[in-house]
């Protein structure tokens, strides 16, 4: 089971795949049970305005890798953080087909906007209710991935928004999202595997006096008892956990996220330590006027990955863009370098940059995948994760008392480059 990112424009679109048990690494996405999620596509070389170019006008400087959502695999789901066209982008998501089999969910503001283009069928964008911790259950979308065969259970991946009851500028919020495959003969979840149909006696059974059947009739296979074979693999003594992602490329307060934390994330299998924080590393701020806080940066992910220990905090929303417009005249940021974020996160800590990634992408250099403990995988990771580490079952972020923690790999990457991570698997 696996989780792969790949950085589409070297901003804040991401296209995530999730992996059952057993799948190849294919970045298509196609195996049974895989789920493919595309994150604010921002493709298209036309800007994101808001307002007015008078007002703020945003260039990238780096080109998208591919040109069109048509040259990606077809997202099971598309995720849309908020309304402003960095995230929102009309001219890369009308590339989707009117009949897209993908379903767009969105902030209020952004599904709202999206509905406005009358480019979608109508029930294809939903808006997304903002996390409740009164009621859990219904302020999370449940989406099911559907099991291999009659025989096996469906898997699951969860959608939630957390953010704040008042967000003037609309930006601050988190969208958390959790994988559990569906059950197969390759799960490790103690499951019935295949069931066979029902075996005839050796002999018939003895015909009654009265009878005025002939004496070689074979009694109905519907009358006999099925039998049902175990799954091979559900005495094993691990069990894949659940991949848990946190995508806040503005930043959310810790104390926002916590709630979702406790009542969602702590009761399901190996979703704690996190699997992957997407958070920009850069803080931006304008005048109180204009917005305030944008991106909170190292200052604001620095609690969140202290207290979750993401196996890896990909830097999102960091590109260096062209601004102009009298919102961005004012505009401050302040960047650190991947050894002080280092220094300041603490514990085991890896860095790769966007150089490192090319250079294991080409054999160079060996590397070991994010917490994995399996040091032999060159970082195109291509080979099949064989990870067999003892994580903590839990990461509370309401106790007092230290756990051992798991290994932060701090991510830079390119337009176009892949990570993939592995899951492991945990001792019972």
């Amino acid at each position: 089971m696996s989780l792969r990112i790949r950085h589409l424009n070297g901003d804040t679109s991401f296209l995530l795949v999730f992996s059952p048990v057993g799948a190849p690494h294919n970045p298509q996405g196609t195996f049974p049970g895989s789920f493919t999620i595309l994150i604010d596509p921002w493709l298209a070389p036309s800007p994101s305005k808001v307002f007015s170019s008078r007002f703020a006008l945003t260039h990238r400087v780096t080109p998208a890798c591919v040109d069109s959502l048509a040259d990606l695999p077809d997202p099971d789901l598309v995720l849309v953080s908020q309304d402003k066209p960095d995230h929102c982008h009309e001219e890369t998501l009308k590339q989707l087909p009117r009949d897209t089999g993908a379903r767009i969910l969105g902030t209020a503001a952004a599904a709202k906007k999206m509905k406005g283009w009358r480019h979608f069928e109508r029930d294809t964008v939903q808006a997304l209710e903002r996390f409740d911790e009164k009621s859990p259950d219904q302020s999370i979308c449940r989406i099911p991935v559907p099991a291999f065969s009659p025989s096996g259970t469906d898997g699951e991946v969860t959608i939630a928004l957390l953010a704040p009851k008042h967000d003037v500028t609309g930006m601050h919020n988190a969208i958390a999202i959790t994988y559990r495959p569906p059950s197969s003969a390759l799960s490790t979840e103690p499951s019935p595997y295949i069931t066979l149909p029902p075996t005839p006696p050796a002999t018939p059974p003895s015909l009654s006096s009265t009878s005025t059947t002939t004496s070689h009739t074979q009694p109905s296979h519907s009358m006999l008892p099925s039998r049902t074979v175990s799954n091979p693999t559900s005495s094993r003594a691990h069990t894949e956990p659940t991949i848990s992602a946190l995508y806040t490329p503005h930043g959310l307060p810790l104390p926002l996220i916590t709630p979702y934390i406790t009542s969602h994330l702590l009761p399901l299998s190996g979703a704690l330590p996190l699997t992957a924080l997407f958070h920009s590393f850069c803080r931006a701020s304008n005048p109180w006027y204009l917005g305030g806080n944008i991106l909170a940066g190292l200052p604001g992910g620095l609690e969140i990955a202290r207290t979750l220990r993401p196996r890896v905090w990909v830097s999102a929303h960091d590109e260096e863009k062209l601004n102009t417009g009298m919102s961005v005249r004012g505009l401050k940021a302040e960047r650190w370098s991947l050894s002080d974020m280092k220094a300041a996160l603490e514990g085991d800590v890896e860095i790769c940059t966007a150089k490192k990634l090319k250079d294991w992408s080409a054999g160079l250099h060996p590397v070991s995948s994010a917490g994995s403990g399996d040091t032999s995988a060159s970082s195109s990771l291509s080979s099949a994760a064989r990870s067999d580490v003892s994580l903590p079952r839990t990461v509370d972020p309401t106790s007092k008392k230290k756990e051992s923690v798991a290994k932060t790999l701090l991510l830079e990457m390119e337009s176009g480059q892949e990570y993939l991570i592995p899951s492991p698997r945990i001792r019972r």
